[in-house]
């Protein structure tokens, strides 16, 4: 009899730890942070294939998990690196395949911006984003493909990064229109193997409404190749957009 107690405590403490880890991993996940692996080459130079991030679930506000509810709300700014979700896409979901697909791209549009591209330079409310050559990035796809390409420092309004070009590809134009209010502009910084804001609704431009933000990109917390090495210099590398003074553009 005193065997069967035991078993039976220890199975109840069991399940009260089972489900408080599942509470823990859900409310962390919701209302904190979520990490987040960097499948495709989109936003290289920036983020390679097989970083993993930290996203920021609270730095645009505090959602109810799985709703559009917020308890309070942050504006993003332009120049973060944002983590969204969108529907339709046919790919698999970010929770063990389910629900909608989560993308990351750089936010270089904010609501009320004209916003247009040509000839591969993005133009914020008429001024031409400044480029300036950096040098050349040569590495891998996820497809494992080499590649090369130009790495150009793009000051984006107040913000610098950099982005990468391809000669070899010819650039999609795409002309310029007002961002509706609550709505953002998100592109790739691999200008031209990203398929971002330019193609979701061509010619005009696709935006990504402010309740399907998921987060921000903080930083990357492990890195490694496509041979399972780690990248250990790219660990802990800071992603927060870093703004310099008055905006050149808006």
């Amino acid at each position: 009899m005193g065997n069967k107690t035991l078993a039976m405590r220890l199975w109840e403490m069991l399940k009260t730890l089972v489900i408080a880890a599942f509470l823990a991993f859900f409310c962390i996940r919701g209302f904190v942070f979520e990490p987040f692996k960097i499948p495709s080459g989109s936003m290289m130079p920036t983020l390679l294939v097989g970083d993993f991030l930290f996203v920021s679930k609270f730095a645009y506000g505090n959602r109810l998990p799985l709703t559009d509810y917020f308890f309070w709300q942050r504006e993003p700014e332009r120049g973060d690196i944002v983590v969204f979700k969108m529907k339709g896409t046919n790919l698999p979901g970010s929770f063990f395949g389910l629900g909608d697909t989560l993308f990351i791209k750089r936010l270089v549009g904010l609501p009320g911006d004209r916003v247009m591209y040509k000839d591969k330079v993005l133009y914020i409310n008429g001024e031409a984003q400044a480029q300036t050559e950096v040098g050349t990035f040569r590495g891998r796809n996820s497809m494992g493909t080499p590649i090369e390409a130009t790495v150009l420092d793009e000051q984006l309004g107040d913000v610098r990064h950099n982005i990468m070009v391809d000669a070899g590809t010819q650039g999609i134009d795409v002309a310029e229109q007002t961002v509706p209010p609550g709505m953002y502009v998100m592109m790739g910084d691999n200008r031209d193997n990203s398929r971002d804001a330019r193609f979701w609704d061509y010619p005009d431009w696709g935006y990504v409404p402010r309740a399907d933000l998921m987060g921000r990109a903080e930083f990357i917390w492990w890195s490694w190749d496509a041979n399972w090495m780690p990248r250990l210099e790219r660990l802990f590398t800071s992603l927060r957009a870093h703004h310099e003074g008055p905006a050149h553009a808006g």
